[in-house]
């Protein structure tokens, strides 16, 4: 470590690097002698750097594994928290990284090294490496937190830039992969930064409504834990939005209440649950969900449904401990139990792996579609298909296979046969009628919500257009 006097030595950056020392002490799963190698190397590699605040530039890399540490992260992901920017940002070469800390170091570091002249490719380098091993989006994830906590140094517009972009994208990648607390800082953050008066000024009103409202709220909690019997809940919380939600939203105040979460003792005491609230309290139409037969797209689980307590709409979600866990930490809690790929993540990472390149689609439109409003339909063999609200019988060809797409006349749902634009509804069935002599057409994209579809179009017609 350096010493007082001789660079990068520097008061904050030694207590941080104490403090990572401390974490991974308490650690009984990461290798510290290699994470205090990749200490002294990153020490060593931007020694004579600085931040734009004239902090020693490796007091960030510190601060991103000090994060990781938080969720008790394994040796190789703090190891690439620490290295992230050497190559970037130094002269030490993938072959240094690679010969001391192996091909799979060498790779997370190189993933997460900028393409200068391109943010699309910086992101396809990383969600390429991602669809492998996913700690490499992690690392990626908390570098955007840490850089978000200091940009004070920068520039007015350049702040603005990165907070747009992180809402526009990493926020909505946290979702994508189930890391809501991740997702919610990273709003915050942004928010804090974008709009700091109206930011505090919601702060305030939150708690002036929260004041006045508790007993209210704390009447509403108490109906829905007398619908349930000590048999099948373990605990009942009360699920609180943040200041950021509400600005990210619509600034809206009176839904204190965001929703209520039924933690029970097994999954079958879900749907026993799920019985006593609807017989106890009068249930809003069409508004059970089961997400634990069909997870959602970012992996979450559990049975979500509405109901009227005192004249108020109320969101239940119940979820048993296994789903509680996962949902709070998404991909997180697969990396614990030392699981780097997942066939529950693929789908969201080839999202943005099939456009990438595409002049035709942004990037935080990919992102943005992922996260908008989802229904789910079945093939008639009972293959989910998750599509996004407005979606069509042609949406829905496209993402079962693109040649089905391009052969599309229509489909049948409920015995009943529909055109091309017919547009789906959570739940349907969907039988997807085609035909060989069937030709895709321009006007066809009209008929077209989903991203990839277009883009599956749009490709096949400039390909014929080349043709012919």
């Amino acid at each position: 470590m350096p010493h007082r006097g001789e660079p990068p030595y520097n008061e904050a950056l030694n207590t941080q690097i104490e403090l990572l020392k401390a974490a991974i002490g308490q650690s009984s799963h990461v290798d510290q002698a290699l994470v205090l190698a990749a200490l002294e190397f990153g020490l060593k590699a931007h020694k004579h750097q600085t931040r734009k605040n004239g902090d020693p530039y490796f007091i960030h890399p510190v601060r991103v594994a000090l994060r990781a540490t938080q969720y008790d992260l394994d040796t190789t992901t703090l190891i690439g928290a620490l290295l992230h920017d050497v190559i970037e940002d130094t002269a030490y070469t993938w072959a240094a990284i690679e010969a001391q800390f192996g091909l799979l170091v060498a790779q997370m570091v190189e993933a997460l090294t900028k393409v200068k002249t391109s943010k699309s490719l910086t992101l396809y380098k990383i969600f390429q490496l991602g669809n492998i091993d996913f700690r490499v989006i992690l690392i990626k994830l908390l570098d955007r937190l840490d850089n978000l906590t200091d940009m004070q140094a920068l520039p007015r517009r350049k702040q603005r830039s990165i907070c747009q972009e992180s809402l526009a994208i990493y926020a909505e990648v946290a979702h994508g992969l189930g890391l809501i607390e991740i997702e919610d800082e990273i709003k915050n953050l942004v928010f804090r930064q974008l709009y700091p008066v109206r930011y505090l000024a919601t702060k305030d009103k939150l708690a002036d409504f929260l004041t006045h409202r508790g007993l209210a709220v704390e009447g509403i909690v108490l109906a829905v834990q007398n619908a349930l019997t000590p048999q099948v809940l373990n605990h009942l919380t009360w699920v609180k939005l943040g200041p950021e939600a509400y600005l990210y939203k619509s600034g809206d105040v009176d839904r204190l209440l965001a929703h209520i979460v039924v933690e029970t003792k097994g999954v079958l005491d879900c749907y026993q649950a799920l019985g006593m609230i609807h017989t106890n309290l009068r249930s809003v139409p069409m508004s059970i969900r089961d997400f634990i037969s069909n997870p959602r797209a970012n992996g979450w689980r559990g049975l979500t449904t509405k109901v009227m307590v005192f004249g108020e709409q109320v969101r239940i979600h119940i979820v048993s401990p296994e789903f509680a866990h996962q949902n709070r930490l998404g991909l997180i809690a697969l990396i614990r139990e030392g699981i780097y790929q997942s066939e529950n993540y693929r789908q969201f990472f080839q999202l943005y792996l099939d456009v990438a390149g595409d002049e035709n689609v942004r990037i935080d439109d990919v992102f943005r579609s992922s996260k908008a409003r989802a229904i789910q339909c079945m093939t008639p063999k009972g293959d989910i298909i998750e599509l996004r609200y407005g979606a069509t019988i042609l949406d829905f060809a496209f993402s079962v296979h693109s040649a089905l797409g391009l052969r599309t006349l229509g489909g049948i749902v409920g015995g009943i046969r529909y055109g091309r634009n017919k547009i789906l509804e959570d739940g349907m069935v969907v039988k997807v009628l085609s035909s060989e002599q069937v030709q895709a057409e321009s006007v066809w994209i009209n008929d077209l919500i989903m991203p990839k579809s277009r883009r599956e179009l749009l490709r096949y017609l400039t390909r014929k257009k080349s043709s012919t």
